[in-house]
């Protein structure tokens, strides 16, 4: 009678030593799928909200969203010439800037922006959808810029403006 007793007691053991390896495996599934990065503003573009991180200075804007693995859909990175003085309706900070995809892990769309005189709101200008990231290191980098001078330029993922439908001539404004 013994001998069964130390069997119920060791098989209780391996099923509670099972039973806790299970339980740190399932706490190491939950990991954010994306980085915690500085999406902290709302924008409204069209009718859809964004979460964007804002890039103003020239280090900021020269690594934009490089290196990273990916961006929620929800998410996306804003560009703000207009922080850098000046009017925003055309005047000395509406720029002509050239994006490039370089270091990129994943297709974006940018979607051009330029200030609304008669709303004081932003205005999309143009769309240049699903610019691609290059497949290697040597593949050249072509630039991309908008049809316009823009004050401000918004990087989703790709397929994002079609999604959503976001159009020329829809409005884009802070929440």
């Amino acid at each position: 009678m013994m001998p069964i007793v130390y069997l119920f007691i060791l098989v209780l053991f391996l099923l509670a030593i099972i039973s806790a390896g299970c339980d740190k495996q399932n706490q190491s599934v939950n990991i954010a799928p994306y980085p915690a990065y500085n999406y902290t503003h709302q924008l409204k573009v069209g009718g859809q909200i964004l979460m964007v991180e804002i890039s103003t200075t020239p280090a900021q804007m020269q690594e934009g969203l490089s290196d990273r693995v990916s961006m929620a859909d929800n998410q996306g990175m804003l560009f703000d010439f207009s922080a850098r003085g000046g009017s925003a309706s055309g005047g000395s900070n509406a720029v002509i800037p050239a994006f490039w995809m370089k270091d990129m892990k994943f297709n974006l769309d940018f979607i051009w922006i330029a200030q609304n005189p008669s709303t004081g709101s932003g205005q999309v200008v143009g769309i240049t959808a699903d610019a691609p990231r290059p497949n290697s290191p040597s593949d050249p980098l072509p630039n991309f810029y908008p049809p316009e001078p823009v004050s401000q330029v918004l990087e989703v993922n790709a397929g994002w403006a079609q999604k959503n439908s976001v159009h020329v001539g829809d409005e884009v404004s802070w929440q």
